[in-house]
């Protein structure tokens, strides 16, 4: 009788620690650092890198491909008074005077910079293709670049 209980016992024992291991196991239990905040807007830091201001600058990958900016809107999404009193982004010259891409913004570091075809003025940010991607990842869900919550940052690069 002893040995049957004693069974039992090790069998309760180990359903235990495996119901346990399932529980922890991902997929079965939320972890709280899974979930990131949501990206309230889109800072780029140009630091070390001269870039001439406009009404009308993009953020490119590395191929030209357009992640913000010119071309980047479908007809009608634009607000065009918003866009011709603000401007499409903020020029801040720190992080710590950006206002514009909200209190939780995604911050990515541009790689270069590039302008519009035939113009000596260098008005476009170029950011990686990791960071283009996490843009474009983190726009579908978040939606900031549709209101303009953008910030270019002149910042030198230790301060980044």
């Amino acid at each position: 009788m002893r040995t049957r209980a004693s069974s039992r016992q090790c069998l309760r024992v180990l359903t235990m620690a495996l119901l346990a291991v399932l529980v922890g196991a991902v997929g079965f239990a939320p972890r709280a650092s899974a979930q990131p905040a949501a990206y309230t807007g889109l800072v780029v830091v140009v630091g070390g890198i001269h870039l001439d201001r406009s009404i009308s600058p993009a953020v490119l990958t590395p191929r030209g491909e357009v992640v913000y900016g010119r071309g980047w809107w479908k007809p009608g999404q634009l607000n065009l008074d918003v866009a011709e009193k603000y401007g499409i982004v903020e020029y801040a010259p720190s992080l710590t005077a950006v206002r514009r891409a909200g209190a939780h913004p995604l911050v990515v570091r541009a790689i270069g910079v590039s302008g519009p075809a035939q113009s000596t003025f260098k008005t476009d940010v170029v950011v990686s293709e990791r960071d283009a991607l996490r843009i474009r990842e983190a726009n579908a869900r978040y939606r900031f670049l549709q209101h303009m919550h953008v910030s270019l940052v002149s910042a030198p690069l230790a301060a980044y």
